[in-house]
């Protein structure tokens, strides 16, 4: 795999790291409320972890937090590298070179190897 791979799939991974963290955080909040919804498999599961609970609890909101903010950040990454890149002037380009390499470590190679055709279309050497 190449060197930096895993940022092209922020988004997916985000997002199934958020359902898992949204499921965790529900289950035991319907368990706490004590609502009559939640099937036995999971109370006895929650019943098992004891104590473990609360941390469970916790670590769930606080994932729920950064995957929602790693969701999003990438979005913007995204937005932010697409506009720059759709442009036609090598003096609009050269101006955002800077933040476009920036958005482009951040995305992964693919974004980083879109951006050195793009300056190889331009003609510019950095």
């Amino acid at each position: 795999m190449e060197k930096g791979k895993i940022k092209e799939y922020k988004i997916p991974l985000s997002l199934v790291f958020l359902a898992i963290s949204l499921f965790a955080s529900t289950i035991i909040a319907i368990y706490w409320f004590s609502l009559a919804i939640l099937p036995t498999v999971f109370s006895s599961f929650i019943n098992y972890t004891g104590n473990w609970v609360y941390y469970i609890f916790a670590l769930s909101i606080i994932g729920d937090g950064y995957f929602i903010y790693l969701f999003f950040s990438t979005i913007n990454a995204r937005r932010k590298f697409e506009e720059l890149m759709n442009t036609d002037s090598k003096s609009n380009f050269v101006k955002n070179i800077r933040d476009l390499e920036i958005e482009a470590r951040k995305l992964g190679p693919s974004f980083k190897k879109r951006l050195d055709e793009k300056k190889e279309q331009l003609k510019i050497k950095f």
